[in-house]
């Protein structure tokens, strides 16, 4: 008895702020839905084939054995996949702070076009193309701040073993 005593308070205490809350109005929610098929029109299927794609190229200018590679890739887009789910549960709320319904409901059925979908496709391969191309430069520029930074600053022999390794 003393167990279902203990889990009876624990699960009030635990599990009532939630069920207070207040479910969102019907403009709220009809906002939140919007939201969340915006994302995934634009952030969904399409966006892990062209992320799958990546990774096989990446993948297939290393020298390894075929299944390891199938095996990687795989893995990375599962993991990815993952990543992503939660980072548009995430962002959801903040697309409807920040698109009114009336721009919502424009996007939406202008990505549900097969223009949009094609557009959609198009951002994210370029989006991905914009991040390889920016790397470079980025990783050189990293890389001189970490120097200025131990120039200014003491980095000791930290600062000096990281230097030597590129970081």
């Amino acid at each position: 008895m003393r167990v279902f005593v203990l889990f009876a308070v624990l699960f009030a205490v635990c599990a009532g702020p939630a069920l207070a809350q207040d479910a969102p109005d019907a403009g709220r929610q009809r906002q939140l839905d919007l939201a969340g098929r915006y994302l995934e029109l634009t952030q969904g299927a399409d966006t892990m084939k062209v992320v799958r794609e990546q990774i096989e190229n990446s993948y297939g200018e290393m020298e390894m054995p075929a299944d390891q590679r199938a095996w990687l890739t795989d893995q990375m887009t599962s993991m990815f996949q993952d990543v992503l789910e939660v980072a548009i549960a995430e962002v959801r709320d903040d697309v409807a702070d920040s698109f009114t319904t009336t721009e919502l409901e424009a996007a939406v059925a202008f990505y549900e076009t097969p223009m949009g979908r094609s557009i959609a496709r198009k951002e994210i391969q370029m989006s991905l193309a914009m991040q390889e191309a920016m790397m470079p430069a980025l990783m050189t520029r990293v890389e001189s701040m970490g120097e200025k930074f131990c120039q200014r600053f003491d980095c000791g022999e930290a600062g000096e073993a990281a230097a030597k390794s590129g970081w």
